[in-house]
């Protein structure tokens, strides 16, 4: 399975959400969540989590490839 989840993210075309990897795996998004959690520990990804971004104010919400899994967004940040 981890090879699976790395294969899938490295296919991505760009950020890819928890919600969408579990969905295209078809498991849970809480067991999912453990093994990208046990894959950063190894150093074989890492996870970026979107609350941790030190990038608001720099860009636009618009413009960021996060901006759509972003609270910051959501609470009317840097449009």
């Amino acid at each position: 399975m981890f090879e699976e989840i790395l294969a899938e993210i490295e296919n991505a075309n760009g950020p890819v959400t928890v919600k969408d990897l579990a969905s295209r795996l078809h498991i849970e998004e809480s067991a999912l969540e453990k093994m990208l959690e046990f894959l950063e520990k190894k150093g074989k990804l890492s996870l970026y989590k979107p609350a941790e971004c030190d990038r608001c104010g720099v860009v636009s919400c618009k413009t960021c490839i996060f901006g759509r899994e972003c609270p910051q967004a959501d609470k009317g940040g840097a449009r």
